[in-house]
């Protein structure tokens, strides 16, 4: 975890003689020219009456999804956003910038939360945050109380509030780029907020949908369908660092640890674990495993699956559960993630098989930081769950800084539990047409025995992994131009599809259209 900026100790102490003290209209700026704290021209008000029950909540925001296939809470009123923020944890993260500064998603990458324009901002507001909840408390709260995260690297507060007051009054402020309920999750998909996508495939292995490779390494069945061994001829991916987010590694799975150097890809390669959630990337959930056996597994000789780019580096951050970013501290600990991929400047490519339905400004800060630095960021567009069928693509895979990339089957429709919309960019056939359960396959939590793992998460891994045999093949290339190779030479090159964008990725085409560059 990233050090803290230490607090001022008048904001952690001086709460008492705050909360008796008459609250200023705007707070004043630090060059005492101006106020640092600016109003809209159009207020809100503060919400009267009863808020939503959990029922009437999730109807309204169920609502918006089935009328625009999209969620954003920008486009909730203040009655609802309030509401939102009094169940589960009663996180918010409330984005700031000075009043005047314009869209900074562009240059996030750039901002130093610590300038003086900046550091004027987050100070007034925690300061009028503070006057707020205290007018008529006997008991005053300090911002230790309330205090989830002051990020020091992007301009976010994380606090726990729930007065409708307070939420208003930011909502009122120019110098607020959002304000969100961070852990709000409908109550019907309570039963997906536990180990969802964590558990292995239990389904027997085929011996049809491998073949062996040398030294005795197995290769999926569907690696062909992307011309991938084709691709092997230019490109292993050596050099280039693939970045995976997701719920975790095993620690029983020696080609992701120890033995990560072996067969034809003992050529010096790097692993690096390390967790923005929990204190190790290594968990029970395996579906990071798969995810990184999918991307870089070695092509080993003790007969387990081969990964696409098998001389690539692996940089494994832990920052979820498991598959579905339903709770506040998964936001936060992915958006984390994201700035540390963004500050290494050996990872090239990121691979997240994670996601939700709601868009979160937090996860979008964290994917426009990452992506500011370079990065090519491949999503998962979005696998089902019960509840979860009818949607298009989630988020993070369906903001503009994410390729993102579904599942389809060897007959081109889309997988059996894949999402498909107008924001897909890629695709990556990775189940057989006649039985859903015979996916692509990858590393098991332990042994050598390949395990099936389907899905857009399965896709989405495939491609970083082809993402870096191109870089690999043109170390000097730029991001767009390697996505220019992906796309130019996939399946609808000539005629994007309006549900799966490109289509399927010619590995081997694109390794030669960056060679030529």
């Amino acid at each position: 975890m990233r050090t803290r900026t230490p607090l001022p100790l008048f904001l952690l102490f001086g709460t008492a003689l705050l909360s008796c003290q008459r609250e200023p209209a705007l707070a004043p700026g630090s060059d005492g020219q101006g106020p640092v704290l600016m109003e809209k021209a159009a207020l809100t008000d503060v919400p009267e009456g009863e808020p939503l029950s959990q029922e009437q909540l999730d109807r309204a925001v169920i609502d918006v999804l089935e009328a625009r296939n999209d969620f954003r809470w920008e486009w909730m009123d203040i009655r609802t956003l309030w509401s939102a923020t009094l169940y589960n944890d009663h996180s918010v993260a409330i984005g700031y910038q000075p009043a005047n500064a314009g869209t900074i998603d562009d240059g996030i990458h750039k901002i130093d939360v610590r300038s003086e324009a900046f550091k004027a901002v987050h100070d007034a507001l925690i300061e009028r945050i503070l006057l707020t909840l205290n007018e008529g408390n006997r008991n005053p709260v300090s911002l230790r109380d309330i205090l989830v995260e002051d990020d020091p690297v992007l301009p976010i507060l994380t606090l726990r509030i729930t007065d409708k007051r307070v939420i208003t009054m930011l909502h009122n402020l120019r110098n607020v780029r959002y304000v969100e309920p961070l852990d709000y999750w409908p109550a019907i998909a309570s039963d997906d907020r536990s180990t969802s996508g964590c558990s292995p495939s239990t389904y027997a292995l085929n011996a049809s949908d491998y073949t062996t490779i040398s030294p005795n390494a197995k290769l999926p069945w569907n690696f062909n369908n992307h011309s991938i061994p084709a691709a092997w001829s230019s490109s292993q991916g050596g050099g280039v660092t693939v970045g995976v987010i997701d719920g975790g590694i095993s620690a029983s799975q020696p080609l992701l640890g120890s033995d990560f150097n072996n067969g034809d890809s003992n050529v010096g390669r790097t692993v690096a674990t390390s967790a923005t959630l929990g204190t190790s990337a290594y968990t029970t959930c395996s579906h990071g495993n798969s995810m990184s056996g999918l991307a870089i597994g070695a092509r080993n000789n003790t007969g387990a699956s081969t990964g696409v780019a098998y001389k690539s580096n692996l940089k494994f951050i832990r920052a979820c559960e498991d598959v579905i970013l339903d709770k506040s501290s998964e936001k936060t600990a992915v958006k984390n993630a994201l700035i540390a991929m963004g500050n290494d400047p050996a990872v090239r490519v990121i691979s997240m098989s994670i996601g939700s339905p709601f868009s979160s400004s937090v996860l979008t800060d964290g994917v426009n930081y990452a992506y500011g630095l370079g990065k090519m960021i491949m999503a998962a567009a979005g696998t089902s769950f019960s509840w979860t069928s009818w949607w298009g693509v989630i988020y993070p895979a369906a903001l503009t800084k994410c390729v993102a990339v579904t599942g389809v089957k060897e007959n081109g429709s889309k997988c059996g539990s894949c999402h498909d919309g107008s924001q897909v960019d890629l695709t990556i056939c990775m189940e057989r047409t006649s039985n859903s359960s015979r996916n692509s396959l990858s590393l098991s939590p332990s042994g050598n025995s390949p395990s099936y793992i389907g899905g857009s998460s399965a896709a989405t891994a495939t491609a970083a992994g082809i993402a870096a045999l191109v870089w690999s093949a043109k170390p000097s290339a730029t991001r767009a131009q390697v996505l220019t190779c992906l796309t130019s030479t996939a399946q609808f090159a000539n005629a994007p599809s309006g549900s799966k964008g490109y289509g399927n990725i010619n590995a081997a085409a694109a390794v030669n259209c960056a060679l030529a560059l």
